[in-house]
This record gives structure tokens, sequence and C-alpha cells, in this order.
């Protein structure tokens, strides 16, 4: 009697607060709860972002400007989510109106994603076989230029340079030296001698005694010498020009 008189209290409780609960409920009422959803750091539009409330089961996307409206209660907690996003949740405030906005701002997500190593060989063995008979671009012109730096090439092309500045000098005095030495009687083998007048230019010379003359000796003194420097130079006048 008394085991079945405790099972009818616990249902009669049971059923009363069910009734209450229901009740209180059915007081609430619905809101209009709409607004718009945005990036945290940049304030761009977050279309087709899903708006979710997990009390009633009901969800909307927001459109190409970010803005979103659906029925809620008082108290309800709405579930925004978007790709690349964080999930944000908005609960509903119990004091408000038949009509609730909000502006919702969402944090990017930032993922590290694990290392792929991408190869496009099966093993190692087939790695080295591809590099070894890897044939790079314009193999004709490497080939070339390698035959162009051999060290016998180099020597020929080192043998037939031209001379330093000095050498060039000493060798454009001499040049000068014997044409200015000979200038009277030798323009041409051919032309000298059988050119009458040249015989009689080399005649006068001789008398005159140009071949004696040792002034084209001066060019070789005047020429630097290989090697030397600006500031060997500079110093040479200065000390010159101290004494004259």
């Amino acid at each position: 009697m008394r085991l079945a008189f405790r099972y009818i209290t616990i249902l009669i409780l049971l059923v009363t607060g069910f009734s209450v609960k229901t009740f209180a409920q059915g007081q609430d009422k619905s809101v209009i709860f709409s607004g718009r959803v945005v990036a945290d750091r940049s304030s761009e539009f977050l279309p087709s972002a899903y708006v979710f409330n997990p009390n009633s089961g009901r969800g909307t996307l927001t459109d190409n400007l970010g803005n979103f409206a659906l029925y809620v209660y008082p108290g309800d907690t709405i579930q925004f989510s978007y790709v690349g996003y964080k999930k944000r949740y908005y609960v509903i405030p119990r004091d408000i109106e038949q009509t609730h906005q909000a502006y919702v701002r969402m944090a990017e997500e930032t993922r590290m994603l694990a290392e792929v190593r991408v190869y496009p060989y099966s093993t190692e063995e087939d790695f080295k076989k591809a590099f070894l008979e890897m044939q790079l671009d314009n193999q004709a012109g490497r080939k070339a230029l390698a035959k162009n730096l051999e060290q016998s090439k180099l020597n020929v092309l080192a043998l037939k340079a031209g001379l330093s500045g000095a050498g060039n000098f000493r060798n454009f005095s001499d040049q000068m030296t014997y044409s200015m030495a000979n200038r009277n009687f030798i323009s041409s083998p051919l032309m000298t001698l059988t050119n009458p007048f040249a015989w009689a230019q080399f005649i006068q010379s001789i008398k005159r005694g140009d071949l004696k003359k040792d002034d084209y000796k001066k060019a070789y003194e005047d020429a630097p010498s290989e090697g030397v420097s600006r500031q060997k130079i500079m110093k040479e006048i200065k000390s010159g020009g101290g004494g004259q």
C-alpha cells in the first residue's frame, strides 16, 4: 500500500512539473532576431554564413551582404559558422521586445597543416637514374663553352692578347722613332730603289749627318716603365719641380 502511494505521488509530481514548464514556455513570445555577419578584421560581409538555433533546430543562411533574420526565443543561444572562421555564439537577452538586432563579428581561424612531401619518383634508384640521364637546357651551347674554356686554348689567347699600357707606348715609340729616322729615304722598298729623288734626299741626309743624330733615343727615356704607378709618377714630377 505504501509503495503504491509513493509511485502515485511521484507520477503526480512529474505531470505537474511538465505542465508548469510547458506553461512557462508558452508565456515566452518568439522574437525576430536579425543582423549582419562580418569579418572581424576587415569588416567584410560574409555571405552564405550559417545561422543555427540548437534549441529549436532552425537555421538560415546570410544573403550576399551578410544579412539574416530568424525567429528565436529569449535566452536561446544562436550559433554562427563560416568556412575559414571560428564559430561564434550569441545569447538572446531575456528582456527584449518583439525584434532584436545584432552586428556579429567572426574571427579568422588559422590552422597549421601537416607537411606533405610529393616526389615524382617511386624509389630512390629511379631518382638517381633520372638525375644522371637528365639533359640540361642548351646542351650544345654548354659543350661549346666547355671546349672554349680549355686551358690550352686559354694559353693561346693569352699569347695573342695585347700589351699593357706601357708596352703599347713603347711599341708606338719604336715605330715613330724608326719612321722619323728613315722618313727621308724609306717609303717603300721598290719605290725607294727606283726613285732618283729618294736617292738625292738620301745623299743629302748623309752629308747633313742625320744618321749620326741621337735625338730619337729621348723617346725611350720618356717612356714609362712597366708597372709604374700614378703615385710614383706624381712623386717624380714633384721632386723634379722642386729641383728646378
